[in-house]
């Protein structure tokens, strides 16, 4: 790959996505290429607390106020992780 590339695992609640990932993240960074892991919710120290917040929030929160909070955290983390790795 010469130039940045973008990968995303999708799935639901303990299908395997982590373990892929790191199987794709060994092999490509096997071959020299230069990898940024992550994950979302999470992923800066904002969207860390974002996520811990809606997993184990103390009340139930409103399918707006959750969708509002996933917001949140994806914002953060593109613009404090994926937009400064897709540019260097």
């Amino acid at each position: 790959i010469t130039s940045p590339a973008f990968i995303t695992f999708e799935g639901i609640d303990g299908c395997g996505k982590s373990t892929q990932l790191e199987l794709l993240r060994a092999h490509l960074a096997a071959r020299g290429m230069r990898v940024l892991t992550t994950r979302e919710p999470g992923g800066t120290v904002l969207a860390e607390q974002v996520r811990e917040y809606i997993l184990n929030s103390p009340e139930k929160l409103s399918p707006r106020a959750e969708l509002l909070l996933f917001a949140a955290a994806r914002a953060q983390h593109v613009e404090e992780k994926i937009k400064p790795a897709l540019q260097n």
